[in-house]
Formats: structure tokens, sequence, C-alpha cells
């Protein structure tokens, strides 16, 4: 009679020690599916796997926020100007990054579009927290991609972060 209960306590444990290696490993095959996604140019499925219309306003903020920095540093009287032609121009940039090449370019100090797709294959992963992960590229530990937990196992892209230059 024990030995039927030691067997269902040591399948319990064993899907358990399962759930959490894979509970744990979650974002880093979601960071392979991100690399396949972006290599192969499949935009639908980075659709899925990218937050978009959040990330487009978080970048558009956090660039124009470094505009309006650069702005008070100016004595400059026309740099008002600047920045409201500047500040158009932010919409079509944003558009040109959130591709799958312009993605790939994130770290390289390369324009979008300018980096090899293969630069993805050197980006890190690095746990924040429990719900927080982010992905960098090796040469470039500034610039990342935040990543969300959805649910248990499904993680997302949510924000972008660019040092500022």
């Amino acid at each position: 009679m024990r030995k039927p209960v030691w067997i269902a306590l040591l399948g319990l444990v064993l899907v358990a020690a399962g759930l959490g290696a894979y509970l744990w490993a979650s974002p880093y095959l979601f960071l392979r599916e991100l690399q396949e996604a972006i290599l192969a140019g499949d935009r639908a499925r980075l659709e899925r796997m990218v937050d978009f219309p959040r990330v487009r306003e978080g970048l558009k903020a956090q660039i124009n926020a470094q505009l309006l920095k650069e702005l008070e540093k100016t004595q400059d009287p026309f740099a008002g100007l600047g920045y409201v032609f500047a500040a158009g121009l932010i919409n079509a940039f944003v558009d040109a990054f959130l591709t799958p090449e312009g993605l790939a370019a994130i770290g390289t100090g390369a324009e979008p579009g300018q980096a090899p797709k293969e630069e993805v294959r050197n980006w890190r992963l690095k746990y924040q927290d429990f719900r927080t992960a982010y992905i960098h590229h090796s040469n470039d530990p500034q610039s990342r991609l935040y990543l969300e937990r959805q649910g248990l196992f499904g993680w997302r892209v949510v924000r972008i972060d660019l040092p500022p230059e």
C-alpha cells in the first residue's frame, strides 16, 4: 500500500520540477522564437510577440523626452523650430525602427536596416524579476527590449529602451 503513495508523490515532484524548469526557461525559449521570427522576416509572428502599439508609444515618448532635454541645454532661439521639425520625423523613425531589420539593429550602433539580421544571434537575456526580463546585444547592454510575462509561460516585448545619444 505504501508503494503506490510513494510513486504518486515522486510523480508529483517530477511534474512540479518539470513545470518549474519550463517556467524558468520560457523567456529563453521566447528569445529563440523572436530571433527566428526576425531572421525569417516573419511580420505576422512578430505581431504576436511584440506589443507594437505599446512599444511605439513608449519609444516616441523616450525620443521626445530626449529632444526636450537637448532643447533645454541650448541657447539657440531657433531650437524650438528645430524641435517642431524633429518631432514630425519621430513617427517615421519609430516606424522604420519597428521592423525586423530595425529590431536587428538594436545594440549594434547601426541604423535600422543597416545591420545584418544575424546580429540578433548576439542577443542575451537577463531576468529582472518573475514578471520581467530584458534582451540586450552582447556589445551594448544599455539598449534593451523589455519582456513582460503574459500568463504563466508566455512573454511579449512591451518596451524598448535606447541609451541617450
